[in-house]
């Protein structure tokens, strides 16, 4: 084999080839500093959109984003690149057998533009993202003519027992590495970092605990991925069910502890509006308009989820009060949504406010997309004058 052409399966290097399966590793240590590198810009996005279409728009929430972020993310998106190039050219020479330089460069531009288009979405740069897609699945899941003629090696196959059972899974195979799971559960770098210990459990498990047979080995394993898979796929699931189920037989157990339930409602009623005084500075419920109000300081500091959030907490709230005052009125969240409105606290601007798109809701024929598109635009946020 020449030398140029050897197996290379480092994280940054632009000699020799690298398989499928080394490839893949790398991609996932590659996203996550992508994610790590885009943090502070999509925390920034979050706050300042307004409407659902602004994510339509977000060149020019790039342009207003302040200068460190915006330098932030480009030396991030240069430095993600870099390494992902770095892997296209190796794994390219692995399918073809040989250096072919111009292929590397066509392939590693789609990707390239590809990273720094998505701060500026265009209909040409939404088709570079179709073609970057079909080329990383093939970059993926083509053999190498070179890697696909080495002898088989079997710690390199996927162990689903790291992946379902990670840091457990460790503990009894000696391998302690899995135990980063337990800081990272609830990060975005969750799942990234259960396939990285998928695709390296094989390997761990067999050097740590120094095993002599290799079917006793892949014996074991296989056990273990019957369990784990098992527990993540059913157990885990049936649990989290039978969690809810009870909890809901609780709550209407205490909801009919006494004849009428009356005194546990009037609880829960109070549980309600305490729970509503920590996000409303106060509200009032008309005939034709439910106000809230809120702090100015306190709605600029929001993302666009908890916008929405507090948006539909004060149609629930409406609801109630309205079905309180008149028993016989029956309304829900959808029905208060329309008329119900959030205003700043300081200068009684508004804020939130529910409107659909009036062609839409006249349209006899509307599609049931059109209508979930204008249900969703019809939250309009605006931003607080403090």
């Amino acid at each position: 084999m020449e030398d140029n052409l050897s197996v290379n399966s480092k994280l940054v290097s632009f000699d020799g080839v690298i398989g499928r399966r080394d490839y893949f590793l790398n991609l996932i240590i590659i996203s996550s500093i992508a994610i790590f590198y885009t943090l502070p810009y999509s925390m920034w996005v979050m706050t300042k959109i307004t409407q659902f279409t602004d994510i339509f728009s977000l060149n020019t929430l790039f342009f207003n984003a302040p200068i460190f972020i915006k330098v932030w993310y480009i030396l991030g998106v240069a430095g993600v690149s870099y390494l992902l190039i770095s892997n296209i050219v190796r794994r390219l020479n692995d399918i073809s057998g040989r250096n072919n330089l111009p292929l590397n460069i066509i392939c590693s531009l789609i990707f390239v533009i590809n990273a720094f288009g998505a701060m500026f979405p265009t209909k040409f740069i939404y088709l570079i993202s179709f073609f970057a897609f079909i080329l990383g699945l093939f970059l993926i899941f083509k053999k190498g003519k070179i890697t696909s003629q080495l002898p088989y090696d079997y710690t390199k196959e996927f162990n689903w027992g790291a992946f379902f059972g990670t840091w457990i899974w460790g503990l009894f195979n000696k391998s302690y590495i899995p135990l980063f799971h337990l800081l990272l559960f609830f990060t975005p770098w969750n799942l990234y970092f259960q396939l990285y210990c998928g695709l390296k459990g094989n390997e761990w498990a067999y050097k740590n605990k120094k095993w002599d047979d290799v079917s006793k080995f892949n014996k074991s394993q296989e056990k273990q991925t019957i369990f784990w898979s098992i527990y993540t796929c059913v157990i885990v699931p049936i649990l989290y069910f039978v969690l809810i189920f009870s909890i809901a037989i609780l709550m209407i157990a205490f909801i009919g502890k006494d004849s009428n339930g009356k005194a546990n409602v009037a609880k829960l009623e109070k549980f309600v509006e305490t729970v509503a005084s920590v996000y409303y500075d106060s509200y009032d419920i008309e005939p034709n308009e439910n106000k809230f109000y809120v702090l100015s300081s306190d709605w600029n500091t929001y993302s666009f989820s908890d916008k929405k959030r507090l948006l539909d907490m004060a149609a629930n709230i409406s609801a109630n009060e309205r079905y309180k005052a008149n028993p016989k009125v029956h309304t829900n969240k959808m029905a208060e949504l329309p008329r119900t409105k959030i205003y700043s606290a300081n200068n009684l601007q508004l804020l939130a406010e529910f409107k659909m798109d009036e062609t839409i809701a006249q349209k006899d024929n509307a599609g049931f997309m059109e209508y979930v598109k204008a249900g969703i635009s019809a939250y309009k946020f605006y931003n607080a004058e403090e």
